[in-house]
């Protein structure tokens, strides 16, 4: 059966890649661990509500969060990981459950597609520094 937040996944990809959405880069707060790379997106909804995606990387390791906020507090947050996937091939285990490699799939194809839709940052750093040159 497929979670809430693999239905709400699944709309925001939809949305995204259909352009009804912008996602915009959430400053890094910092790790622990130096060895590992934190990235996370967050797109703001009517009435407050907004929605961030977030990976954690430390080497093949990944762990992606969905969230779901309203002001004041998270409403539903996921998880999803690629240990399990990579665990069970290296053991020789057979596949992973279908679910567990489904989940993980859909979260990285929503980071990415949230990771193409913020690229627009870009222009704006260009458009500032523009204004700055003119100012002399």
């Amino acid at each position: 059966m497929t979670s809430k937040a693999e239905q709400l996944a699944q709309q925001l990809l939809e949305k995204t890649e259909a352009g009804k959405l912008l996602w915009n880069i959430v400053p890094d707060a910092g790790t622990v661990d130096y060895l590992a790379e934190t990235k996370s997106y967050r797109t703001d909804l009517e009435d407050g509500y907004s929605f961030s995606i977030g990976r954690l990387a430390k080497g093949d390791n990944k762990v992606l969060t969905l969230s779901l906020s309203e002001p004041g507090r998270v409403v539903l947050s996921a998880q999803a990981d690629n240990f399990t996937i990579h665990s069970r091939a290296t053991a020789g285990m057979g596949s992973p459950p279908d679910e567990k490699v489904s989940r993980f799939r859909l979260f990285s194809d929503l980071f990415r597609a949230a990771q193409r839709s913020s690229v627009g940052g870009d222009q704006t750093i260009e458009k500032v520094q523009q204004l700055l040159e003119r100012l002399g």
